[in-house]
């Protein structure tokens, strides 16, 4: 079940490091209508979290929008559980029922869903520094905005070239109870990386 994240993590330590594995090919750029996109961004905000989330978390919060969104949560969470098994998810947003009853959760208020640990935007949504406590961690997996106060206070990741720099030990991840943030870009050194599979 693991096998995507891993290759994930692969293909963006690869692109860090120039050493491409021999299985991905050249890039080309992603389909906003590739059926493995949003697999692809849950994977690699998973690998984000690996290196940018608190040591052993135990709060996931999921922020969804419709049907699409909360399919894509839950990728998220089935991709978190590579490395990590947070025993209280919170999932808000439209479509949070459904979501919260396949795993196992609780349908809670944003300003709850925000608090977690971990937490995966998959809606367009703004995000504010005020909103989110200390040692969260927060990957934005749609185009949700970030406060001007959030971008000065949160180490903020982009996809390229952060994570695969982080993912190779090129750059130091967490440090200590710092805000930190992961924005995906288009996601196509993961979606290469699971067409590969």
């Amino acid at each position: 079940m693991a096998d995507w994240v891993f290759a994930v993590e692969r293909a963006y330590v690869a692109a860090a490091t120039g050493v491409a594995p021999t299985e991905i090919g050249a890039p080309s750029p992603p389909s906003l209508h590739d059926e493995l996109l949003p697999k692809a961004y849950a994977a690699a905000g998973a690998v984000a979290s690996r290196y940018l989330a608190v040591g052993t978390p135990r709060s996931l919060g999921l922020v969804v929008h419709g049907a699409e969104s909360a399919e894509a949560g839950a990728l998220s969470h089935a991709a978190h559980a590579t490395w990590f098994l947070p025993r209280d998810v919170r999932v808000t947003g439209l479509g949070a029922d459904g979501l919260a009853h396949s795993l196992g959760g609780h349908v809670v208020p944003l300003e709850e869903a925000l608090a977690c640990d971990i937490v995966c935007v998959h809606a367009p949504i703004a995000i504010a520094a005020a909103q989110l406590r200390r040692g969260t961690h927060v990957n934005v997996l749609a185009n949700a905005t970030l406060d001007s106060d959030l971008t000065k206070l949160a180490t903020v990741t982009r996809e390229v070239p952060g994570l695969g720099e982080l993912a190779a030990g090129l750059v130091d991840g967490r440090q200590l109870d710092e805000l930190t943030v992961f924005v995906i870009g288009d996601g196509s050194i993961a979606l290469r990386a699971l067409h590969a599979l």
